[in-house]
């Protein structure tokens, strides 16, 4: 499959050089590159780069304090813009009988500004129903090498995604 934008690569967080800034996680779960998604729009990079998380639960925080652009999907989408600038579109595909009323917990819906861990949407879904979580940069083509720096994550504890100063700046 042909990547439109730079892929995010796995690099251990000691080995990666000028980092600049650290995308916290807005999930919990096992980290992959955004080629493994089953969705073709996401997997191509066509949106930008990002990486997917495969989930333990299906709950989704705020990586930053953000100003909140856009829910879609159901209330499983949500496009964030850091007070960088930085563009995020955050994603939660579950299966569409468990994006009902009856099994969110908590939800985001009218919020126009969000702080750091504040829960984005949260669902009850079954421990045997894959879940993923993506999240992807808008708006990063300027920005230099992304990676993501840990193949496990917790979210709102740990980096999902490390930002780097470009090595020839």
């Amino acid at each position: 499959m042909m990547h439109l934008s730079q892929q995010i690569n796995y690099a251990p967080i000691a080995q990666i050089a000028n980092p600049i800034m650290h995308i916290a996680s807005p999930f919990t779960g096992k980290v992959h590159p955004l080629s493994q998604h089953p969705e073709p729009l996401f997997a191509s990079g066509m949106l930008g780069p990002g990486v997917c998380v495969k989930l333990n639960t299906a709950m989704m925080l705020a990586p930053c304090p953000a100003r909140v652009e856009k829910i879609s999907q159901q209330g499983c989408e949500f496009i964030l813009r850091a007070k960088s600038g930085l563009l995020m579109l955050l994603h939660l595909l579950l299966p569409t009988e468990y994006r009902k009323t009856e099994h969110l917990i908590q939800h985001s819906y009218g919020k126009k500004q969000v702080a750091m861990n504040d829960v984005l949407c949260y669902f009850d879904v079954p421990g045997d129903i894959e879940i993923l979580g993506t999240l992807i940069l808008l708006n990063a083509d300027k920005l230099g090498p992304c990676y993501y720096p840990l193949n496990q994550v917790t979210a709102g504890k740990d980096p999902l995604i490390t930002l780097s100063r470009a090595c020839n700046l």
